[in-house]
């Protein structure tokens, strides 16, 4: 099977998600938080098979501001379509924040399954690190 395969069932998965995020009915408040990882104390960690889904369908990031995701655009996501899970799941609503961690742990398993059906090596790392060019880091422009 083939990386355009993996990226397809990737697809499933995050609509899958939507749909059920549809029904908890998360509130974003488009702040930007999500993306500002130094400024609020928290981190966006992701699994190979996201990240090289994303930069290719996106494309690299631009190099961003320190502690902030290079995706961010005018104080919103410049790929939302593309996103990695843990962006699909963040919402700073306080009544959604006990379902986080459970549909994170759901969903991610998903992904995790789906790099063993396909071959792909799982790797899950910290975003800011990976781009960064230090070990398990990014090549851009070659099939990881």
């Amino acid at each position: 099977m083939g990386r355009l395969e993996a990226y397809g069932e990737l697809e499933k998965i995050y609509a899958e998600l939507e749909r059920e995020l549809t029904v908890l009915r998360p509130l974003c408040r488009q702040s930007g938080r999500c993306c500002k990882f130094k400024e609020y104390g928290h981190q966006l960690w992701t699994t190979r098979i996201e990240l090289d889904y994303l930069v290719d369908r996106a494309g690299p990031p631009a190099r961003g501001a320190d502690g902030v995701c290079p995706y961010l655009q005018g104080g919103l996501c410049g790929v939302r379509d593309h996103r990695m899970l843990g962006c699909r799941i963040y919402f700073c609503d306080a009544s959604y924040e006990s379902a986080m961690g459970p549909l994170y742990e759901k969903y991610h398993r998903k992904v995790k399954e789906l790099h063993a059906r396909h071959g792909i090596s799982y790797e899950y790392g910290e975003l800011l690190k990976l781009l960064s060019g230090g070990p398990g880091a990014v090549s851009f422009g070659s099939a990881c």
